[in-house]
């Protein structure tokens, strides 16, 4: 009886660690890095983390701040790969640029990235073609390019001002016009001195200012620059960022990007639960918000459609 109860102690025992070891294995380990504290950053940690704590998987998150010392940033990443994580999360362009540089192997998925394709992270929207993909700040654009007819109903030609980096975007954006009876007219620039020429042009052939992200045009200071010509010249701006509007551009598209998190997290999951990155497509936002600046408008002596203010996330006055 004795020896029964041995046997049947022991047995416990090894199905306990058997079990305790299979769990153990079975628990996924996910790294979130990142180089910037901004508030949207910690909007998308949020929805990632809502994510990844709702799933019924075992995930075991590690939240890293890559520093801006070079030997620290260094022994970071050596300590991020000494982890072994099953997959890694990036939030924002730099962190994105610093680890995929680093880790080839491990599957990583970026969120909070603009223009992924033009960053060099991925091949194209539709394929990686390589441990990458995530969700984008990219809001499409035909989707874009269709608001900025609504709120500029005469709108007929659209000038851009961009470039050699943003030159394939502008491509894009003259085939997606085109099927809305609209026409890009780029405009070239090769430095900051030439914006103010560039400009004239655009004021002279065109009915709006499409403010594309091309931070070698758009500075600081030529962004200032940009938005009082404008005005002056009341010429309609659909600018890159609500922070445009507040300064005087007419309207902008944008994103959520606590939304975007949790793009970047069912992303995750689709990953851990044993899909390629490189056959996932990169996500866009699927929520979008309307900005408006009716002090601009009325500058421009432009009207508003009582419809366009009914939705706007915010407005500007």
């Amino acid at each position: 009886m004795i020896k029964q109860i041995g046997l049947i102690k022991g047995l416990f025992i090894i199905i306990f660690f058997l079990a305790f070891s299979f769990s153990f294995a079975s628990q996924k380990k996910v790294v979130i890095a990142k180089c910037e504290e901004f508030a949207s950053y910690k909007r998308a940690l949020k929805g990632i983390k809502t994510v990844l704590e709702d799933s019924d998987l075992d995930i075991r998150v590690t939240e890293y701040i890559i520093p801006d010392e070079p030997e620290e940033r260094k022994r970071s990443l050596e300590k991020l790969v000494l982890e072994k994580p099953d997959l890694i999360i990036t939030i924002g362009s730099k962190a994105t640029g610093i680890v995929s540089k680093k880790i080839k192997d491990t599957p990583l998925v970026f969120s909070v990235v603009l223009n992924p394709v033009i960053s060099g992270f991925v091949k194209s929207m539709q394929s990686s073609g390589n441990n990458l993909t995530g969700a984008s700040l990219d809001i499409p654009i035909r989707i874009q390019l269709e608001k900025f007819k609504l709120v500029v109903p005469n709108l007929r030609k659209i000038g851009a001002l961009h470039t050699s980096e943003t030159e394939e975007l502008i491509k894009e954006a003259k085939v997606v016009a085109e099927n809305l009876n609209l026409e890009i007219v780029p405009f070239l620039v090769f430095s900051e001195r030439e914006v103010p020429e560039a400009l004239e042009q655009l004021q002279k052939k065109t009915q709006g200012l499409w403010a594309i992200a091309d931070p070698n045009i758009y500075t600081p200071q030529t962004t200032q620059f940009i938005l009082l010509y404008a005005l002056r010249n009341r010429l309609p701006v659909m600018g890159v960022n609500p922070s445009f509007v507040e300064n005087g551009a007419l309207f902008t598209l944008a994103c959520d990007y606590k939304d975007i998190g949790r793009q970047s997290g069912e992303v995750a999951l689709e990953i851990l639960l044993g899909k390629d990155p490189k056959l996932i497509p990169v996500l866009v936002p699927r929520i979008i918000y309307l900005y408006l600046n009716l002090k601009t408008s009325e500058h421009i002596d432009l009207e508003i459609s009582s419809d366009l203010i009914s939705i706007a996330k915010e407005i500007f006055r």
